[in-house]
């Protein structure tokens, strides 16, 4: 069974560009050796953080879309852990992919004599 997945990716400030769309081309490659399907990439470009990171104050976010099954998802997070570029990395399920929220009704007020 093909789960939805994501990825957001925290590639280190001091790299160059074109670095940046190697890394963005070897998680491409990363997916496809472990047979995602309908795999998309971004790069979101160069941003401040929050926090430093590994006395990085800047980095570039690289998102993933994809649909693997869930025995293959381990090999994706370890890969991910031992690159040195990217500095921080979070994978997620994205299960309110095509989800319409919804109103909940409200309740009528009782009194009580």
């Amino acid at each position: 069974m093909l789960i939805k997945y994501e990825i957001v990716c925290i590639v280190s400030g001091e790299f160059s560009e074109e670095e940046v769309k190697d890394v963005e081309g070897n998680i491409s490659t990363l997916l496809s050796s472990n047979d995602a399907q309908s795999s998309q990439t971004k790069i979101w470009g160069k941003r401040t953080l929050a926090y430093p990171i590994n006395k990085n104050d800047e980095g570039y976010y690289i998102q993933a879309n994809f649909d693997m099954s869930q025995d293959k998802i381990k090999n994706v997070d370890d890969a991910l852990r031992f690159d040195q570029k990217i500095i921080r990395y979070l994978i997620v399920k994205d299960d309110l992919f095509g989800k319409v929220p919804t109103k909940r009704k409200k309740k009528e007020a009782t009194i009580e004599s």
